[in-house]
């Protein structure tokens, strides 16, 4: 039996609000849009929860403590899956990852019970690094060892002892459904094991791509043929496959010809807007921007906030950045270097700053450690520009970075370094967020960035358009998907 630590009840160890129109925190009801102090190290505890409630059985390995983009998606899933009928019972890695973030513990609601599970590969995934910086080439080396010993992914080995203790879960407490979230995809394996032993309903959910993602690199053609049939297993035998984009869902059915286009939800990130109401209290208060605070009083000329890794090259905007700078300087303007300031904020890797050494920016980019996910926030809103970076490839088309949307509600430009034709151009077109350019031409990110610091595009009336994205509306989506797998998979009784 594998370890498991039970934290049952909760877990142990435009610059104003919009309105969601999402029933009991619209503004038509008089919702208080701050944050509302807190007991016992959660949420609201009078949070409302329907009658009725179903158990859900939430799989996500990533989860507070653990921190990075990918954690919020499911976080907000379990924090308002609640209010529409569904309690989460969270099943989670005990990990030490080198991205944490302890103060989203606070957010996790106190009824929700979490089951963590001991991810036994911590050790090796350590070796990459600890803290704000990671090694390239001891990330490279272990990745390229677990992608030979270790199908689908490092974390295969977990997926076994918690679908184990899932199942255990379920006898125990009946649920009637099961979610699991990737990456990493191993988590899907879980799912179909568990599918298959108990019959529950299963959703599974694709924050990324399989076989498209970004990292995607089996060392030999037996490999891929595996990733390729567990893929396929796990996209037919879930009863419902959740995906972020719309090209996602269209490179699965390229894929896997014989599956069911009817079975596939998008349900894209988003933004939380009580992240960005306690943001906006602090500006009003003077808290976080000025004298003694971390943020400068005269903000973030450019900023990228979030992780930097391997597969979103740095370099392509340093490139534009440079030129930038020596157009200016050349014209005389001595006022070109700082205003293009380049802040990025978050943990990053060695390599990182090799580059930007490398490219003579040592004196335009500064690396700012990671901080909490609410610190993040409060920096966008303190940033003339905000970098969204992407691969520039086939794969990179597929993916929308989950920061674009916080970005958008941000309702500061955003410059993209985007491949043309993909989900991340689309998106800041369709919303008139900013300018994506092509990453191959350092002339367009170059003028784009002018453009930008000049204050050609507003993108801040665009904010309202933007609460379509907010987290209680695409949790009430994901609540409607439940309750229509839900009633297939336990019809009513005639």
């Amino acid at each position: 039996m594998a370890p498991v630590r039970r934290d049952g009840g909760g877990t142990l160890s435009v610059d104003e609000p919009i309105g969601t129109g999402v029933r009991g925190h619209g503004p038509e009801d008089g919702a208080d849009h701050g944050r509302r102090p807190v007991s016992g190290g959660g949420v609201d505890p009078d949070r409302r929860v329907l009658s009725g409630v179903r158990d859900v059985l939430f799989v996500a390995f990533f989860f507070p403590p653990l921190g990075g983009g990918g954690v919020q998606r499911s976080l907000k899933f379990v924090r308002y899956l609640p209010d529409h009928g569904w309690q989460p019972r969270v099943l989670a890695a005990e990990a030490d990852y080198w991205m944490r973030d302890e103060a989203l513990l606070a957010e996790v609601p106190p009824r929700t019970a979490v089951l963590r599970v001991a991810f036994g590969g911590r050790r090796l995934i350590a070796m990459g690094g600890r803290g704000g910086t990671r090694s390239r080439a001891a990330t490279r080396f272990l990745r390229g060892l677990s992608r030979f010993f270790l199908v689908p992914d490092t974390y295969v080995g977990w997926s076994r002892r918690a679908a184990a203790v899932a199942e255990e879960e379920i006898a125990r407490h009946p649920c009637a459904l099961l979610f699991t979230t990737s990456s990493p995809d191993s988590a899907h394996l879980l799912g179909r094991r568990v599918k298959r032993a108990t019959g529950i309903p299963w959703v599974a959910d694709f924050r990324d791509p399989w076989t498209g993602r970004l990292s995607y690199a089996p060392p030999t053609p037996l490999h891929h043929r595996l990733h390729f049939a567990l893929e396929g297993s796990c996209l037919r035998e879930a009863d419902a496959v959740v995906v972020t984009t719309p090209e996602t869902r269209d490179d699965f059915l390229a894929r896997h010809r014989d599956l069911d286009p009817a079975k596939f939800c998008i349900i894209p990130n988003g933004f939380d807007e009580e992240d960005f109401a306690a943001a906006f209290a602090e500006r009003a208060a003077g808290a976080c921007v000025g004298a003694g605070a971390w943020i400068p009083a005269e903000g973030f000329p450019v900023l990228h906030a979030g992780q930097l890794n391997l597969d979103r090259p740095l370099g392509p905007f340093l490139a534009g950045l440079r030129l930038y700078r020596e157009r200016g300087l050349g014209a005389g303007y001595a006022g070109a270097a700082r205003e293009a300031m380049t802040f990025l904020l978050g943990p990053c890797y060695d390599s990182h700053g090799e580059e930007v050494k490398a490219a003579g920016l040592s004196d335009a980019v500064r690396f700012l450690p990671g901080r909490t996910h609410h610190d993040a926030v409060a920096a966008m809103l303190s940033a003339r520009v905000l970098l969204l970076l992407e691969q520039d490839s086939d794969r990179g088309r597929l993916v929308l970075p989950g920061k674009a949307f916080e970005y958008l509600r941000a309702g500061r430009p955003i410059l993209a370094v985007v491949p043309r034709g993909g989900a991340a151009a689309r998106f800041v077109r369709e919303t008139n967020a900013g300018i994506a350019v092509d990453p191959s031409s350092p002339t367009e990110i170059a003028e784009a960035l002018a453009r930008l610091l000049d204050g050609e595009a507003d993108p801040r009336r665009t904010v309202v358009s933007a609460a379509r994205y907010e987290r209680r509306i695409l949790t009430a989506e994901l609540a409607r998907l439940f309750d229509a797998v839900s009633a297939r998979g336990h019809p009513a009784p005639s």
